[in-house]
């Protein structure tokens, strides 16, 4: 059995993300103990605060406020409604703000490992570095993988970053056992 997804997206390994000029990789140490995810544009996004859900507590608030402050008239709900829209947006924004300031995975991520880089951009598609992106993504993309059968641990991750920004061949060597096939009568090729 076969259980790879031919171009299927790397949205699946959180530090690997594709981009159009090729693979980007995070080092997995920057979101590690954090509330933030790496989206499909690469962008660090926090996940406590879905922002369907403060959308919809402006709104909720800015109608409570305009009943309350409008009573009975339509005309003072309205305006009350249309000031207090903008404002719930501000204030939103501004604790946004302050929960990036505060929790900011790559001040964090500098503060432990100097100013050094978190992410690398692949683009050649003749290098090593390319041909390992593309084996963690189709790694990451199997059922295999996803069910936690291949690479328990999950050190998928971690190996590729190794293998990509050090340069460490141990850690391509271990990426490249991962996606071999097994092989016997009773095992079943990733």
């Amino acid at each position: 059995m076969n259980d790879f997804v031919i171009g299927a997206p790397a949205d699946r390994l959180p530090t690997l993300v594709r981009t159009p000029s090729g693979y980007r990789v995070h080092d997995p140490q920057l979101i590690a103990g954090t509330h933030y995810a790496i989206d499909e544009q690469g962008d660090l996004v926090y996940t406590r605060l879905p922002a369907g859900s403060i959308v919809a507590t402006v709104v909720l608030g800015s109608a409570v406020a305009g009943l309350w402050i409008g009573g009975d008239s339509w005309a003072w709900f309205a305006l009350t409604f249309l000031l207090a829209l903008p404002t719930g947006f501000a204030l939103a924004a501004g604790l946004l703000g302050l929960i990036h300031v505060s929790t900011n995975p790559v001040r964090r991520y500098r503060a432990v490992h100097g100013h050094g880089r978190y992410a690398i951009d692949v683009t050649d598609r003749e290098s090593g570095a390319w041909a390992l992106c593309r084996r963690a993504e189709r790694l990451a993309a199997t059922p295999s993988w996803v069910s936690g059968r291949v690479d328990p641990t999950r050190t998928l991750g971690s190996l590729l970053w190794t293998a990509v920004a050090d340069e460490q061949s141990w850690a391509a060597e271990s990426l490249n056992q991962l996606v071999e096939p097994a092989t016997g009568p009773d095992l079943q090729s990733v």
